[in-house]
């Protein structure tokens, strides 16, 4: 029992401490950004006649900008600018003027004397009067208290004037305004601040994700711009995130902190597709017994963006033959997670592969595709130990065979309603052509419908083409096409062959085109969605150990044939509001919005019921019970519920 208790007390101990660090590495950044802005507020103070000649309001950039163009204000500047930007001590050696060498030097007065003046000593009391040496610098003392005198030694104290000269906080409230960019701009109100000196602002953020803000998953705060105008424009927001922004008046007597964090700001403009994958390559090559070849494949995340990578889609084909046999879906693999990895597995000898990695995140259910990263290599048909087994490169275009020359590439377009028809475009390469640049061939273009959802039966039907792409015509709506070409002329003639998935006549109607004639049967089959929805939800509430406990339950519709299968439930609640009566009376109800995120669980598919503890009394909860299947989400029934004062009772929602 003893050492239970003791690794307890290690594990509070330790996240205690890394909580300490983390405020400690904030507190080290802000002391750091505010020293910035209060030099640069001493070297606007001391270009002041020329600034106010050249200015009709100094609370503009365009003051830094002038300082900053301007010889004597820029060596000014200089230690400021480097302290901001590079976040470290500045090197004795990077000053080589009058100018940035005094600027330096009050950098350094900053770091050993914080603000505010010692008291007098004989206002000492307690400890501060104290006949010892407990510091010897103002960094040595928490807070703001600073090292000072009492007549017989020096103690921490609490200064004097702490705020004299500093300017006022800006007003609390923040306003919000986001262009179709993204780009969001901040605006806060200044008070009136007596101090002739020019006032900069350091402007802080931090942020969380979900679909509901919270202070205690967010971020730490982050220092992002100082400007001395009252607005910012920001273009790095990301959307999905829940932002919150604090801004501290400064001039280079100090400042009196930040402003209370804002209100959340939720971007409503919908997120970019990531980038790309970086660096695609493949590693050592293993030889199976069966003969095949398999290659290991790794690349680097993308650059950071909107959205986290939710997975990545590894697709890979042979080229030099077409691909008659095997499907897509044969050739294509997802990553577990954001794996930056994968092994390909029974690759052919002696033949070129095409790889693609793309990132893949998820907007709600939308799913956001990256542009796909590529690499061509060439598998060898023997080695040597010791040997490498295949060559590589990074390609970004398609690789052509080197098997035959007669080997051609058929690809077609997304099939179109044209001329009162369906009708889809069809093009294709030929290697020879591109090599020899010989006059054009003359190609046989086949095709037939191999399967349809109302089983009609139609011939092939044949073209001779003088070029190198088709317009197909008169196509059947809701049937799968085979599509062929080969030249007629040459030593060897290689077939192409792809395949033409035609759209369902009702989604074409859905797009505008309201005058198309759709048979009845004329749709591509498919599986009911799950319909299966939860009912009946209720609630028994109990008193535990003086906590208040829900057991909630629920019921499911009857199943229908052909719906999916439930996979399981998700239950989420979250408190909206509590109440508390004002007075004996009962006469006045003061609600408190309350800023919890919501809480959710997983449940099997075989539970019906869940129970909730330490629920809060005379309090307004919402409750979801949402149906999941395979690859979906189905209905939910969401309720909102008070929960009762003793004595307790059960409720039905």
């Amino acid at each position: 029992m003893f050492f239970w208790q003791l690794a307890t007390v290690l594990v509070w101990c330790l996240i205690g401490f890394a909580i300490g660090r983390r405020a400690g590495a904030e507190d080290g950044d802000i002391l750091e950004k505010t020293n910035s802005a209060r030099c640069t507020s001493r070297c606007l103070t001391l270009h002041m006649t020329q600034l106010t000649a050249s200015f009709k309001h100094l609370q503009s950039d365009s003051v830094l900008g002038w300082c900053e163009s301007h010889r004597r204000c820029a060596q000014c500047l200089q230690p400021c600018k480097e302290l901001w930007e590079m976040v470290r001590g500045l090197s004795e050696k990077s000053c080589e003027h009058h100018e940035c060498v005094t600027s330096a030097e009050f950098l350094l007065s900053l770091h050993s004397q914080k603000q505010g003046d010692c008291p007098s000593p004989q206002r000492a009391s307690g400890f501060a009067a104290a006949c010892v040496e407990s510091c010897g610098t103002d960094k040595e003392c928490s807070g703001s208290k600073k090292c000072c005198s009492n007549g017989c030694g020096h103690t921490c104290q609490t200064p004097a004037n702490l705020f004299k000269g500093a300017p006022l906080k800006p007003k609390k409230d923040m306003s919000f305004s986001e262009d179709h960019l993204g780009h969001l701009e901040v605006k806060w109100t200044s008070k009136f601040n007596v101090s002739i000196e020019p006032v900069l602002y350091v402007l802080q953020r931090r942020w969380n994700y979900g679909i509901h803000p919270s202070e205690d998953e967010a971020s730490s705060w982050q220092t992002i711009l100082m400007t001395i105008e009252d607005r910012a424009v920001l273009k790095d927001v990301r959307p999905h995130r829940w932002y919150q922004f604090r801004v501290s008046a400064v001039n280079s007597q100090g400042t009196r902190g930040f402003t209370t964090p804002s209100k959340h700001f939720f971007s409503s403009r919908d997120p970019f597709p990531p980038e790309a994958p970086q660096n695609l390559r493949r590693g050592n090559v293993t030889l199976p017994p069966d003969g095949s070849v398999s290659v290991p494949l790794r690349w680097d995340t993308p650059a950071e963006g909107d959205l986290p990578v939710h997975h990545y889609r590894v697709s890979w084909s042979v080229r030099g033959a077409p691909r008659l046999s095997q499907s897509r879906r044969e050739n294509s693999r997802v990553t577990d997670g954001a794996a930056t990895e994968f092994e390909l597995h029974g690759l052919q000898p002696n033949t070129v592969h095409q790889v693609q990695v793309q990132a893949i995140a998820y907007w709600g259910q939308k799913r956001l595709k990256s542009p796909k990263a590529q690499l061509s290599f060439t598998t060898a048909l023997t080695a040597a130990p010791g040997q490498s087994h295949f060559t590589g490169e990074f390609s970004n275009e398609l690789p052509i065979s080197h098997s035959s020359p007669s080997i051609m590439r058929l690809e077609a377009a997304a099939p179109h309603y044209h001329d009162n028809q369906l009708q889809v475009k069809v093009f294709w390469k030929s290697r020879r052509e591109e090599e020899a640049q010989k006059e054009p061939t003359s190609y046989l273009l086949r095709w037939y419908p191999e399967v349809c959802t109302n089983n009609v039966t139609k011939r092939e039907k044949k073209a001779t083409i003088q070029g190198t792409h088709f317009v197909i015509t008169g196509l059947l709506f809701a049937c799968k096409y085979r599509v062929a070409v080969m030249p007629l002329s040459g030593a060897q003639r290689s077939e192409a062959v792809t395949s033409v998935t035609t759209p369902q006549c009702l989604s074409l109607k859905g797009k505008g085109k309201k005058f198309i004639p759709c048979a009845r049967d004329d749709h591509h089959p498919v599986v009911r969605k799950a319909q299966l929805r939860p009912e009946k939800l209720s609630v028994e509430f109990q008193t535990v150990n003086g906590s208040l406990r829900g057991v909630f339950g629920w019921q499911v519709s009857q199943v229908a044939p052909g719906q999916a299968p439930i996979t399981g439930f998700q239950f989420s609640w979250v408190r909206v509001s509590s109440s508390h009566g004002s007075g004996s009376s009962g006469d006045a109800v003061a609600t408190t919005t309350d800023t919890a995120v919501s809480q959710t669980q997983i449940l099997p598919p075989d539970q019906f019921s869940f129970t909730v503890d330490a629920l809060q009394s005379d309090s307004v909860y919402k409750v979801q019970v949402q149906v999941l299947s395979a690859g979906s989400s189905g209905p939910s029934v969401a309720r909102t519920l008070h929960t009762p004062q003793p004595p307790i009772t059960t409720a039905q929602l």
